[in-house]
């Protein structure tokens, strides 16, 4: 029997599936919340300057007053907030004034590393396996986080984000391949969406900890460490057998295939023999990320998913720029705009099973788009209702969430296993790069203030339309091989005439 059949006999999502399903998915959220552990640890408070005159002024800006000619912060500078004293990488390095880039650059450097370790840990987890990739990214990321709390010098902080934030990217990537290809296709769709709720659940977590907790540097330490918790859980986490059967191993898998069967209490006694392909029966795969592009079958893919992705990802961080501005209380701000995806991996979950992956994914970016043009309306009348404003920029951040947990479902499933985390790879490759591009077009506000949401829209509409030529995946097996590909999705249907021979 192929691999999903298998499944069906053992169980599609039972305890051993739940069971891996929520603990690789908990484990993750410490090591991915550090993406945007900034908001806190590099917050810049007021600061007051005391002038020849004797007046103390309070700042937050560069005034000339505030800051020397050099951009340096005012001499004798004392950092304060309206609650309680505040300790942050901003107030113990000066990070104000003219160095105040040098916060936000913390950021761009651990989004530079995130996207060389999506690409690096994919290629590797699908070469040896998703489970030896997976525990060293979590203990050398924890280990690599909780350095970051003790060392001294701006330089050295940077240097190890750079190496938290690739840890972090091939760590989240392998987190959600693992705990997804034991799941059969009746909840894989479901499972993938709620998966993305874990870290916005991460986030929230995230904001209490940094509410109660002012010192950056016991925040960082305590934000980590229930990462380690997988010393504990390692050994109980198998090898994914989808992974073992695309390598040949098939002994192996049908051993772990019994054993999930067993702890998901089946009753069906039919033994496990998995269908074995003469091509790949003992030995390894010899597919990597080359073939994404020179596979006739899966090129193609490869070009629309990087080109959904990174929109995506634009979009996203983009529409977040805007929602960051509400005025008020930093940590209430923060916790509505990760809440704010909750709804719309529900709506999702419905959407996905009423109209499919393709459908629904165009349905949510046209979302996005529209949302865009009509906060660009808005704009363009002066910005006469401010509230109006804020609620389709909010809608267009609802559906840019929902269609992102729509692309993680569906690149998993367009992907074949011996190229899977490779392809996820190069994707979640691509969502950095629109990451890091979305600030530079928020900058086009200031030459022209609908220049972000006509961009926005417009290339909302470009992915939508270009996800049209993806196939549909719903019900149908996960490809193994790129002839898989070819079967599951033939490309033309040839229909025999009289003529034919």
């Amino acid at each position: 029997m192929d691999f999903d059949t298998a499944l069906e006999h053992v169980g599609e999502f039972g305890r051993h599936q739940t069971r891996i399903y929520f603990i690789v998915s908990l484990i993750s959220v410490p090591l991915c919340s550090q993406m945007l552990i900034v908001v806190f640890i590099g917050a810049v408070p007021e600061w007051k300057c005391h002038s020849p005159n004797g007046d103390i002024l309070h700042c937050n800006s560069s005034h000339p007053r505030c800051c020397d000619k050099d951009g340096s912060i005012c001499p004798g500078a004392e950092f304060t907030t309206g609650m309680s004293e505040i300790s942050s990488i901003a107030t113990e390095w000066d990070l104000a004034c003219g160095n105040r880039y040098k916060t936000e650059l913390t950021q761009s450097i651990y989004v530079f590393g995130y996207m060389f370790g999506v690409l690096i840990f994919g290629i590797l987890s699908d070469k040896y396996g998703r489970r030896r990739p997976w525990l060293f990214a979590y203990i050398v990321g924890g280990i690599l986080t909780v350095m970051s709390g003790f060392v001294q010098t701006y330089e050295e902080f940077i240097t190890l984000r750079f190496a938290m934030g690739l840890l972090s990217g091939g760590g989240g990537l392998i987190s959600y391949v693992l705990s997804s290809e034991s799941i059969g296709p009746s909840y894989r769709g479901s499972a993938g969406t709620w998966q993305q709720g874990f870290y916005a659940f991460g986030y929230v977590v995230l904001t209490l900890e940094a509410y109660f907790i002012r010192d950056w540097r016991t925040l960082t330490f305590f934000s980590i460490l229930p990462s380690f918790v997988v010393l504990f859980i390692f050994k109980t986490i198998p090898e994914s057998p989808r992974w073992l059967a695309s390598q040949g191993k098939i002994k192996e898998a049908e051993h772990i295939l019994r054993k999930i069967g067993k702890e998901n209490g089946s009753h069906n006694n039919e033994v496990i023999f998995l269908k074995v392909d003469s091509r790949t029966e003992g030995k390894t795969s010899q597919h990597g990320a080359l073939d994404l592009f020179t596979h006739r079958s899966v090129c193609p893919v490869t070009g629309i998913m990087m080109l959904l992705w990174c929109v995506n990802s634009m979009g996203y961080y983009g529409l977040a720029l805007n929602v960051k501005n509400l005025g008020g209380s930093l940590y209430i701000n923060f916790v509505l705009a990760s809440l704010i995806e909750l709804p719309s991996f529900a709506v999702t979950q419905f959407f996905l099973s009423w109209l499919g992956r393709r459908k629904t994914l165009f349905c949510f970016l046209l979302g996005a788009s529209l949302s865009c043009f009509l906060c660009m309306f808005l704009q363009s009348h002066s910005g006469e209702n401010t509230a109006a404003i804020s609620m389709t920029a909010l809608a267009g951040r609802f559906c840019i969430s929902a269609s992102f947990a729509v692309l993680y479902v569906y690149s998993a499933e367009l992907f074949p296993t011996v190229v899977r985390n490779a392809g996820m790879g190069i994707s979640s490759l691509s969502a950095r790069v629109g990451g890091m591009v979305a600030p530079f077009i928020v900058l086009l506000g200031d030459q022209n203030i609908l220049l972000p949401m006509l961009v926005f829209a417009l290339t909302a509409l470009l992915a939508a339309m270009a996800g049209l030529k993806l196939h549909e995946t719903q019900g149908r097996p996960l490809p193994e091989t790129f002839e898989d590909l070819d079967g599951n999705h033939p490309r033309k249907v040839h229909v025999k005439s009289n003529d034919d021979p």
